[in-house]
């Protein structure tokens, strides 16, 4: 890589996220907070040889490790989607990004490439692997069909950095973690980030039993049993870590929950008419939809930027409902 890695600020990976992020710009901001953290976490430059353990499409790693795409780049021309969308059935068949057109009417439009690569980039959905391929933040990419299924490609003791960033809707995490404890080195790290259990008292989803079920259910599509799967309170976490042979070597809150409360909702339930938006426009109107685009971007940014400013919400005081933590591996 061409750049020597450095610390971006939040509004600026704000910014970086919106352009292939635009339409769930809820997204964009709760990634830009999570890059800000995690890239100071892993540690510049990278210790090699590197793990991203999840790595999905890995649009949001590519702009983490200092990437920047073009107007002409976003996530929306390879989805699969339709008007019934709007009711949820649930998490897997509500993935819209599970799918890889050939015909997709998308440029790789890239400003700036990271300014390094994981050595290793895992998926369990082919469609993700082959999107996150192209981007070049991974040297390789492999793809398995249970993320639970032992790493057998991948020798003990190899890796000097792990970056995990979907550890919290995983069954089977203890399993997980012993997988992920055999094939770090003695001296390596571990970065992740897990909701805390605090994070499930700000979502809409608690007003289950006095609202309309179907309704809090077409709102929250899953979000709320995907987090409580794994929220735990530190106390909790750190006992769960003692359990598993890890210990916390860095740790700290974020995500305010009023950045949380943005995101609990957003504008998901919208998706389906946007996409038909989307669509319609950039076919019919190509030389329009970029300006629109830009316009978009431009807007959701003068509102959104101020929440990457955490020091008023400090001073207020506001919860912070996630937590980021750099495990050490014990008993190698």
């Amino acid at each position: 890589m061409s750049h020597s890695p450095q610390i971006i600020t939040r509004q600026t990976y704000l910014k970086r996220m919106l352009c292939p992020f635009w339409l769930r710009a809820e997204s964009a901001l709760w990634y830009a907070h999570e890059a800000f953290l995690v890239r100071q976490y892993l540690g510049l430059p990278l210790q090699q040889p590197s793990l991203e353990f999840g790595c999905m499409e890995g649009i949001s790693t590519f702009i983490m490790l200092g990437g920047e795409f073009g107007l002409g780049f976003d996530v929306y021309s390879e989805v699969s989607w339709s008007k019934d969308s709007i009711k949820w059935v649930s998490l897997e068949e509500s993935d819209y990004y599970n799918t890889h057109k050939k015909d997709a009417h998308q440029e790789l439009d890239i400003v700036r490439q990271p300014d390094e690569q994981f050595e290793l980039g895992t998926c369990w959905k082919e469609a993700h692997l082959k999107k996150a391929n192209r981007l070049g933040s991974y040297k390789n990419i492999t793809s398995q069909d249970d993320p639970i299924m032992p790493l057998t490609t991948i020798e003990d003791n190899h890796f000097k950095t792990i970056w995990a960033p979907n550890l919290y809707w995983m069954d089977h995490l203890p399993k997980i973690m012993q997988e992920l404890h055999r094939i770090l080195q003695p001296e390596g790290q571990l970065v992740t980030v897990l909701p805390d259990s605090s994070a499930l008292d700000h979502m809409l989803y608690r007003f289950k039993d006095q609202a309309d079920a179907e309704w809090i259910n077409n709102l929250d599509r899953g979000r709320y049993s995907n987090i409580a799967r794994q929220a735990r309170n530190l106390e909790e976490w750190s006992q769960f870590f003692k359990n598993q042979n890890w210990k916390i070597d860095q740790h700290e809150h974020f995500l305010p929950k009023l950045v949380f409360q943005v995101n609990d909702i957003g504008l998901r339930p919208m998706f389906p008419v946007f996409m038909n938006i989307y669509e319609t426009l950039r076919t019919q109107s190509p030389e329009q939809w970029l300006s629109i685009k830009q316009h978009w971007i431009d807007t959701a940014f003068h509102f959104l930027a101020p929440m990457c400013d955490v020091e008023w919400m400090q001073k207020l005081q506001q919860d912070h409902v996630w937590h980021i933590f750099r495990l050490k591996p014990v008993n190698k």
